[in-house]
Formats: structure tokens, sequence, C-alpha cells
């Protein structure tokens, strides 16, 4: 699960530019991700050998 990481770390850099556009593009990216995520996980049945 890497890439939520690199988006956020892509944000903070054109933060730190001064791109606030672009950082706020690339963060409503990792927000997706991460939704995307919760829900994959969410709904996955949960596989548990004893």
């Amino acid at each position: 699960m890497m890439l939520p990481f690199l988006t956020a770390l892509i944000s903070a850099w054109y933060c730190w530019r001064g791109g606030r556009r672009a950082a706020m593009g690339w963060w409503a990216v990792t927000a997706v991700i991460y939704v995307a995520w919760c829900f994959y996980h969410m709904t996955d049945p949960l596989k548990i050998s004893l």
C-alpha cells in the first residue's frame, strides 16, 4: 500500500513549491485511494485459518 504515501508526498512537494491547486488535487487523489482501500477491506470477507 505504497501508493497513498507516494501521492501524499507529491501533494506535500507541490505545497512546499507553492502549487496550491496541484497540492489539493493530489490530496484529493490520496483521499480517493484511502476511501477505495477502506471500502475494499470493509466489504472483503475475513479469511482466518486457525
